[in-house]
């Protein structure tokens, strides 16, 4: 299913999950994000139930329960361009920026061509 990514690497999430809980369609774009990137992308998450979410104060409507959406460690200005100008080309219009990570996702129910910042 994915070229760039293991079962294990989904294992390590938080909250841990299953390659095969994801998208395929999204695991295909973001493996092209990894090729265009040149560099190695660790998930810090990924899919996550309603369940989970809802326990953790959230609505349980987040993309990252269809499995369309990754969180991507990420700790200097050069990764950062790196990944965002890669997922760009990679087609994925929806991008999120934290200070240590990068969330990426491709939820079609929601508003495209947009970039946001989860900084205080």
């Amino acid at each position: 299913m994915a070229k760039y990514f293991v079962e294990k690497e989904f294992q390590r999430c938080t909250p841990a999950c299953h390659l095969s809980d994801m998208d395929p369609a999204f695991m295909d774009r973001l493996d092209r994000v990894r090729e265009l990137a040149g560099i190695p992308l660790v998930l810090n998450s990924a899919y996550r139930s309603k369940a989970w979410e809802r326990d953790h104060g959230r609505p349980g409507t987040s993309t990252h329960c269809k499995g369309q959406a990754v969180d991507i460690r990420c700790n200097t200005d050069a990764s950062r361009y790196r990944i965002i100008s890669a997922a760009v080309r990679a087609g994925i219009c929806r991008i999120g920026v934290g200070k240590t990570y990068i969330h990426l996702d491709v939820d079609g129910d929601k508003s495209q061509n947009v970039v946001w910042h989860y900084y205080a």
